[in-house]
């Protein structure tokens, strides 16, 4: 199964920005939501209870805790919607773009233990293990070590 992009990288810049929010639920339904600040967005507040910038909400009679995160510099996120899912070839279209987000949680505090923290984590561990060395750093790192080796002996 193929996947084809329908967008070029002018758009990314042009798209309006777009308000989004990772919620802890399953919700069966395709679509741009409504009357999100009517019904949610008027709920959010920040409860220092809970520590600095957590949010707290509800979704269907469950207690949410947020926080907002902004994208790691140089990154821009970008909203993709299935122009039809009945076809072989999958065919992805840019209906916005978004350079901050809300995570929810059910039942924790938002911390470095969750999965979008690690993940941001994880580029800063990629991009410095993807960065060039020179020699003399090298050479450098591995008297270092020689030396290192020698007062433990």
């Amino acid at each position: 199964m193929s996947i084809t992009l329908d967008f070029d990288v002018k758009q990314v810049d042009n798209k309006r920005p777009m308000q989004l929010h990772y919620l802890p639920a399953k919700i069966v339904g395709d679509g741009e939501c409504t009357n999100v600040d009517k019904y949610f967005n008027n709920y959010t507040r920040e409860n220092p209870e809970y520590g600095n910038g957590v949010l707290t909400n509800a979704l269907r009679g469950y207690p949410l805790l947020g926080k907002r995160e902004s994208l790691p510099k140089g990154y821009k996120g970008v909203v993709l919607q299935e122009t039809d899912p009945h076809l072989a070839e999958r065919q992805l279209r840019l209906t916005g773009t978004f350079q901050e987000f809300t995570y929810w949680n059910y039942d924790k505090v938002p911390s470095k233990s969750d999965g979008y923290q690690q993940a941001a984590i994880m580029l800063d561990v990629a991009e410095a293990l993807a960065a060039p060395v020179s020699e003399e750093a090298l050479e450098e790192e591995l008297k270092l070590i020689q030396q290192a080796k020698k007062e433990n002996a």
